[in-house]
């Protein structure tokens, strides 16, 4: 017999459970691609992009002028500037997919699936889809740099 404490316990796990076997049997796809409605919704967005490279790069300037040598900083150095280089190529992607033409893309029962590079526009454009090569790396120098202030403190 589980005591008072023990089977508070165990009530909320099994909940917890078959909630999260309800939701992996009842969900609907979830699109990498967000649109944000309307000429405002793009800008916001690029003004967010824009505010998070100033940050970035106040990030940056602000270590280099402190000298931070020890561990994990140069880790944190290197994600800093994958992410303001990030910042960069998505920018330009953004405001590149507002003027390509709409014939590239590739369509499978509704869904883009393959996009058409015939000129230098296409190859660029389609070199600022591909920002996760940018954005992964840097967050596993960002996980690098928390291990190492983890294990030096």
């Amino acid at each position: 017999m589980l005591s008072g404490k023990n089977k508070k316990c165990f009530i909320k796990f099994f909940t917890l459970s078959v909630q999260c076997l309800y939701a992996s049997f009842w969900t609907t796809p979830a699109w990498a691609v967000q649109t944000h409605g309307g000429a405002e919704g793009l800008v916001s967005h690029q003004v967010g992009h824009i505010l998070f490279f100033i940050g970035m790069v106040f990030l940056l300037v602000r270590q280099h002028q402190s000298r931070l040598t020890g561990p994990g900083w140069r880790e944190f150095k290197v994600f800093l500037i994958l992410v303001i280089l990030w910042n960069c190529l998505t920018f330009i992607g953004h405001w590149f997919r507002e003027v390509v033409d709409m014939d590239k893309f590739v369509q499978d029962n509704g869904h883009m699936v393959g996009y058409q590079i015939t000129n230098t526009f296409d190859l660029i454009f389609y070199i600022t889809r591909l920002d996760h090569i940018l954005l992964v790396p840097a967050f596993l120098f960002l996980l690098m740099a928390l291990r190492r202030w983890g294990q030096s403190s």
